[in-house]
C-alpha cells in the first residue's frame, strides 16, 4: 500500500522543496500500465510522485505528520 489515510495532497513546488536531491532522498520506484509511482523519503516525511500516463498529470502527496 503506496499511500495511507493520512496522506495529503502537496503542491509539486511544496514537493520539490522537501525533495531537494532526489539521489539521496529517493527511496522507492514502480511502473504499471497506467502511472508510474516514486517515493522519496526527505526530512522526515514520506512523499509520494504519481504520474498518470493517460491524463499526462502527476500528483504530488505527504504522509501528514501531524495526523
Amino acid at each position: 500500500k503506496i499511500m495511507s489515510d493520512t496522506t495529503i495532497e502537496i503542491t509539486k513546488e511544496a514537493a520539490w522543496a522537501l525533495i531537494g536531491n532526489d539521489e539521496n532522498s529517493w527511496s522507492d520506484y514502480y511502473q504499471t500500465e497506467l502511472a508510474e509511482f516514486s517515493t522519496y523519503i526527505c526530512h522526515g516525511v514520506k512523499v509520494i510522485v504519481i504520474h498518470n500516463y493517460t491524463s499526462q498529470l502527476t500528483q504530488y502527496y505527504a504522509e501528514d505528520i501531524n495526523a
